[in-house]
Formats: C-alpha cells, sequence, structure tokens
C-alpha cells in the first residue's frame, strides 16, 4: 500500500518536472501534425494522471481495508498449476513468436502494413490462447486501426505501403 502511493507521488513529481521541460520544446511546423513539443506533453500528461490514479484508488483501498499484500497471496499451488496447463496456448510458442515476427519484418516492405499487421496480430493472439473467432477478429481490426490512426493520423508517420497491388490497397485507407 505504501510503495504505490510512493511510486505514484514519483510518478507525478517526475512528469511534472518534465512537463515544465518539455513546455520549452518548439512547436510543429505544420499544424496539422504531433511536433516535438506535442508528444512528450502527450505522454507525460498520461504518466501525470496514471500516477493521480495509482495514489487515489490506493488510498481508496487502504480505507476500505482492503489489503493488497494479503490479496497476492490467494493463489495456491493448484491455481498456478491450472494456469500452466492452460491448453490453448502453444508449448513453445515463444518460438513461433520470435520466427512470426522475423516474418513479419521480412513481409512488411513487400506486403505493407495493412495486410501483414492483421495476419501477424491473428497469429499471436491465437498462440498466446486466445481461441474464440470473434475476439481474435475483433482484436486484430481494433488494434490495426488504432496503430493507424496513432501513428499515421495522428503523429504523421508513415508505414510501408508494400509494393504492387497491396500499394494500391494502401492508399484507399491512408
Amino acid at each position: 500500500m505504501r510503495a504505490n502511493i510512493i511510486i505514484g507521488t514519483l510518478t507525478i513529481l517526475f512528469s511534472v518536472f518534465f512537463l515544465i521541460v518539455a513546455s520549452g520544446i518548439p512547436e510543429a511546423r505544420r499544424a496539422e501534425s504531433v511536433g516535438p513539443g506535442e508528444w512528450p506533453v502527450i505522454v507525460l500528461s498520461f504518466m501525470l494522471v496514471m500516477g493521480s490514479l495509482l495514489i487515489i484508488t490506493s488510498i481508496w483501498k487502504q480505507k476500505k481495508g482492503i489489503d493488497l499484500e494479503l490479496a497476492t497471496d490467494e493463489f495456491t499451488n493448484e491455481d498456478i498449476q491450472d494456469f500452466k496447463k492452460n491448453k490453448n496456448v502453444v508449448n513453445g510458442a515463444q518460438w513461433y513468436i520470435v520466427l512470426l515476427i522475423a516474418g513479419y519484418i521480412l513481409l512488411l516492405p513487400i506486403v505493407g502494413f495493412l495486410v501483414v499487421t492483421p495476419i501477424l496480430f491473428i497469429l499471436l493472439a491465437w498462440l498466446l490462447g486466445l481461441r474464440k473467432k470473434i475476439l481474435l477478429i475483433g482484436f486484430t481490426i481494433v488494434s490495426t486501426g488504432i496503430f493507424v490512426v496513432l501513428f499515421i493520423y495522428l503523429l504523421n508517420i508513415p508505414f510501408p505501403r508494400g509494393i504492387g497491388i497491396f500499394r494500391s490497397m494502401s492508399f484507399l485507407v491512408y
């Protein structure tokens, strides 16, 4: 409990200090892009909010009498064994993930972000135990959409478009 309050306070102090420093960074040259001055402010503001929430929830739980130290001891050896025996997670998944990311890096310039990223997300989620098709598809669409909006539209960072027909398809989205 006390550690959460200390960490939250340090996070707030860190973010406030660097928010003051970031206020001296020049603005973007173009009005429609997030420049070098806005990006640190966005991240540090998020840190400030998270540090504040950590302190508030810790104090709230302390007043309610919820002991976080005891809450972590509730897992028994049977719970841990059940987690390790999860049938949905593929054995040796870490090696498949490394191979998937290597293939992603190789295919990205050829096929482009919009085609290869959803395939990567579906395969990664499946390897890590997500088996429901609707969740796989929803997770893939939402996460790819977040990346497109965040990087392409908000930060103006272009992704590889691919070549040939893949390049033409990417022009329909960005």
